[in-house]
């Protein structure tokens, strides 16, 4: 039986957020060497194109959320899966799958299980419903991590055989900006100050922002440094901006530049004195990897898979901890000793990760099961 591809590609929305950068990374790549058909919605952003592989568009933008659902759940299997291999991520699997269908379903994390609470009660029972689907339906499990394979096989008992990790990576053109002018652009562009630590991510509560401002302030007022903290990124669900700020001044000592495009990325990056990721979950965290091409200084958390993704090129924290993130701040600011030695580390371990070296990984997966 001849099969190709199929990929589900319905959340691609934004070529920015994780599963953005995802799906047109890694599954953007898979039609360079397979067949493949491309289930986008209506008005997203431009998708890899390669001779050979279609894309197609689903009648609804990716705003409507329920036509998503409705198309995902009635149309897509029965349509367009017919003696292929299904590719999804994490929940989003199609139902009615056809009986010649595989699917295969890359999971980035177990978030909905982990830390339920943070999200809409009605969704947790459904994501968890479409989890208990994958496990029954999946022929193999994808995951970006070796920390989110443990996860799937202590919360939903895949057995560790059946899964294969595929990490994730920076982008292949990401790296530190040796140009002054380029430089100079960036830091006009977003009124950047001169010192500054960066995050860059997504606002929601797993990204432990109210705890990062508060020990961010806590280690100004201890050691009276220059610094700001520049915060990149877009405002998620359940995060209060005027809380997380609460008793501190937005402008002189912590600015919310908002999205950030790829071009001006490596020069953000470049520019930053450290670069601070003390969430709380995570199934990869491509910032980290991000930044150690850029040359920044990593803080990161010491729980999930943080330790595992940034190696030896990170200070490790308990993200829950408001001393622990000030100490390990004031630490990654004033010990050039320990800066020039995480910078080092930072740049080796990065080159351990690619997307082509990972595309070539899912494309051998993909063909194991046709």
């Amino acid at each position: 039986m001849n099969m190709r591809v199929t990929i589900n590609a319905l959340q691609y929305k934004s070529n920015s957020s994780g599963i953005g950068v995802l799906l047109r990374e890694l599954f953007g790549r898979l039609g360079a060497s397979l067949p493949c058909r491309v289930v986008l919605p209506k008005d997203c952003p431009p998708f890899p194109e390669h001779p050979g592989s279609e894309q197609v568009r689903a009648p609804f933008t990716s705003a409507q959320g329920l036509g998503r659902v409705l198309f995902q759940s009635f149309v897509l299997g029965p349509k367009h899966c017919r003696n292929a291999v299904v590719l999804t991520t994490d929940s989003k699997a199609p139902f009615f799958l056809p009986r010649s269908a595989k699917l295969i379903p890359v999971i980035t994390d177990l978030a909905v299980f982990r830390m339920g609470g943070v999200y809409q009660g009605s969704r947790v029972f459904l994501w968890r419903l479409q989890y208990r689907y994958l496990c029954r339906r999946a022929d193999r499990f994808i995951a970006i991590s070796e920390f989110t394979k443990r996860e799937l096989t202590e919360v939903l008992g895949i057995p560790a055989g059946k899964i294969d990790v595929v990490p994730c990576a920076a982008p292949a053109g990401m790296g530190r900006v040796e140009d002054p002018a380029a430089l100079e652009a960036c830091r006009e562009k977003y009124g950047l100050p001169r010192r500054f630590v960066l995050f860059v991510g997504n606002f929601n509560p797993r990204k432990n922002l109210e705890r990062l401002i508060r020990a961010f302030e806590r280690m100004k007022a201890a050691t009276g440094l220059p610094h700001a903290l520049v915060i990149a990124g877009e405002h998620g669900w359940k995060f209060d901006r005027e809380a997380a700020l609460a008793g501190v001044s937005e402008g002189d000592r912590v600015r919310f530049v908002g999205f950030v495009p790829d071009g001006d990325m490596a020069a953000l990056y470049t520019l930053a004195d450290a670069f601070a990721f003390p969430t709380l979950y995570e199934g990869f965290g491509i910032p980290v990897i991000e930044a150690q091409r850029c040359g920044a200084p990593v803080l990161a958390s010491n729980v999930s898979c943080l330790p595992e993704v940034g190696g030896d090129g990170a200070l490790y924290v308990d993200p829950y901890s408001e001393s622990a993130i000030a100490d390990g701040l004031a630490r990654i600011l004033t010990d050039e000793g320990l800066r020039e030695g995480l910078v080092r580390a930072g740049y080796a371990n990065a080159a351990r990760y690619s997307w082509e070296a990972s595309a070539r990984e899912l494309k051998k997966i993909v063909e194991g099961c046709m």
